[in-house]
């Protein structure tokens, strides 16, 4: 990726670790965006904050499993390139190949060369999609990205949450694109030194930050007034946990003691509880495994990365 030349790229399985190597480093190691994650970078996703983003990149690339928004996507897709076909009176094709420009890389639903025009395909329950006017900015980023890395036009085709289907076109509009190349290039730059930008710490999670931050042997930090009133609240939380934890055991008791033999409790001639006899769930017997065969047992043992304990300590 040598500036602002778009390079076409063969495009792995959608969604396998080679895609998603390919949109998280160019071959010199520079950081790179896929265009879906335009609207997270420009701080207009419904799902993923920037500081989500920036974790991701960060991180090594992991293949998850599909969700079922994304499932529901990928079965509804071929009809909806079809219905764009057919209004647009041209062949579209799922291109083998993903474009790479600058700091982006887009990935593809529906292309036809010769018209130089995308289509790309959404299925959603939280969106009625009239007119243009109607696409959540986090589609307009994606779309302004797929132009900036191929030059071409884009239309969106939709079956929205009235379960109509919707082709709409979306308007260019460049100084969109320059302020995501500037966004790309401000927060590219700075995770190609591993450095997360200071204003997204405020957003990270425990997980996120155990992901990122390895501790220093007996480095301390002070506490402030608002950091001991985080510190009472997870004291206060844990045991207001552990107290409904109880207290849900106690009543389980009590009612138990109640129905011995019975299967349900009715009250004015409804159910109110029930406590019914089940299949017992099939589990694998890993001690007695471990016990009979102990050389197949260690072979397959896994030691997972290292993780941080938050332990209340005994200051006041």
């Amino acid at each position: 990726n040598e500036g602002n030349i778009m390079t076409a790229i063969p495009k792995p399985k959608h969604g396998s670790q080679e895609w998603l190597n390919l949109r998280h480093r160019d071959h010199n190691g520079k950081v790179i965006f896929g265009a879906s994650e335009a609207g997270a970078l420009m701080g207009v996703s419904e799902y993923t904050t920037r500081a989500d983003l920036a974790v991701e990149k960060l991180s090594p690339p992991v293949v998850k499993p599909p969700t079922a928004a994304m499932i529901k996507g990928i079965i509804f897709e071929p009809a909806l390139g079809e219905y764009a076909s057919q209004q647009l009176g041209m062949q579209l094709i799922t291109p083998d190949e993903m474009y790479l420009k600058g700091r982006w890389i887009a990935t593809l639903d529906f292309v036809n060369q010769h018209d130089a025009h995308i289509v790309e395909a959404k299925v959603t329950s939280a969106y009625a999609i009239d007119s243009a006017e109607d696409l959540p900015a986090s589609w307009i980023m994606q779309g302004h990205v797929q132009h900036w890395c191929t030059g071409f036009s884009v239309s969106f085709v939709v079956f929205d949450k009235r379960q109509r289907l919707v082709l709409v076109d979306m308007p260019i509009k460049r100084d969109l694109v320059d302020q995501l190349n500037y966004a790309s290039e401000e927060l590219g730059e700075l995770l190609d030194q591993g450095v997360m930008p200071d204003e997204y710490k405020e957003w990270l999670t425990a997980e996120q930050v155990q992901a990122l931050y390895s501790p220093v042997a007996g480095a301390t930090i002070e506490a402030d007034e608002e950091l001991v009133n985080w510190i009472t609240d997870y004291e206060t939380s844990r045991k207001m946990r552990m107290d409904a934890e109880k207290a849900e055991k106690f009543a389980k008791d009590m009612i138990a003691q109640r129905m011995l033999d019975a299967e349900s409790v009715v009250s004015d001639g409804f159910t109110v509880l029930s406590w019914k006899q089940q299949k017992g769930r099939t589990s694998f017997d890993q001690a007695r495994f471990e016990e009979e065969h102990p050389d197949l047992y260690s072979k397959y043992l896994k030691t997972g990365s290292p993780i941080r304990v938050m332990r209340l300590g005994k200051g006041k």
